[in-house]
């Protein structure tokens, strides 16, 4: 794939090095590979996915507070989406320096802009229902919750495709609380499986599309776009705070109350 060259003169004056196109594309193509495994696996899911998410269906109902945490954490957007936001918060204001504030930036909304891709192939590729629609698993509901989940194809699940490339964002962004949000992303997102919302492979899917995504925004010449970005921060401190905060704030709600707006125009 031909990369865009960037102007030599300007990334060596906000010190971006040309030749970490390198390691960018190497990083895709690791995430391209487990995308592909995702999928294959995901063509079969007798193999791998039924299996497992019996065995973890399998607890439902036996506690009746793990079921309402599993609940809490599927569904409420302030155990996944917010923390993580907060924390590339956290990474934005560790540091003054423009190319990491700007590889966080583009970042952030490329990990938001490839859940389109995402939904679209939920709805393209020939995979499979979502677990709780399965009729060969004859899934226990925990709570007997009645979810409106969408009936098309689960693969890649486009939730984690979001908040798995926000980890790659604070990965990138060398905080001191990646190793955090691996974990608790890893932990929250599995509840999804429990809730009958996706298989295994879905997330595994998901979470290397975010990948691709946010080592694809680390190009060069993207980096640059977002310095200048980021020059707004410093000309105009309030107008920019005060957009980021709604920007953040909707994409770490995945827009959920405009598409719940626009739900109730669509049935008016």
């Amino acid at each position: 794939m031909k990369s865009i060259k960037p102007d030599q003169s300007y990334l060596a004056a906000h010190k971006i090095s040309p030749n970490s196109d390198l390691q960018i594309w190497r990083n895709v193509l690791i995430s391209c590979v487990v995308f592909l495994s995702a999928l294959g696996v995901a063509l079969v899911p007798g193999a791998f996915d039924r299996p497992l998410t019996v065995l973890i269906n399998s607890f439902v109902d036996r506690s009746a507070l793990f079921d309402h945490l599993a609940v809490g954490f599927s569904d409420y957007a302030t155990f996944s989406g917010v923390v993580l936001m907060a924390l590339i918060w956290g990474c934005w204001f560790d540091t003054k320096d423009v190319e990491r504030r700007a590889r966080i930036l583009v970042g952030t909304l490329a990990s938001f802009g490839a859940t389109v891709i995402s939904r679209s192939l939920q709805k393209a590729l020939p995979t499979h229902p979502r677990p709780f629609y399965d009729p060969v698993l004859n899934f226990q509901r925990p709570l007997d919750l009645e979810l409106p989940y969408n009936t098309w194809n689960s693969f890649p699940s486009d939730h984690v495709t979001v908040f798995a490339g926000f980890v790659v964002v604070i990965w990138i962004a060398r905080s001191r609380f990646a190793v955090f949000a691996i974990v608790w992303t890893i932990f929250v997102e599995a509840s999804r499986i429990y809730m009958g919302a996706h298989y295994p492979s879905d997330l595994i899917g998901g979470a290397a599309m975010g990948a691709i995504a946010v080592w694809m925004a680390q190009a060069p010449w993207l980096i640059s776009s977002g310095i200048k970005v980021t020059r707004w921060e410093q000309s105009s401190p309030s107008l920019f705070y005060m957009s980021a905060f709604f920007v953040s704030y909707q994409i770490a709600t995945l827009i959920v109350d405009i598409r719940n707006a626009f739900r109730f125009l669509l049935h008016m």
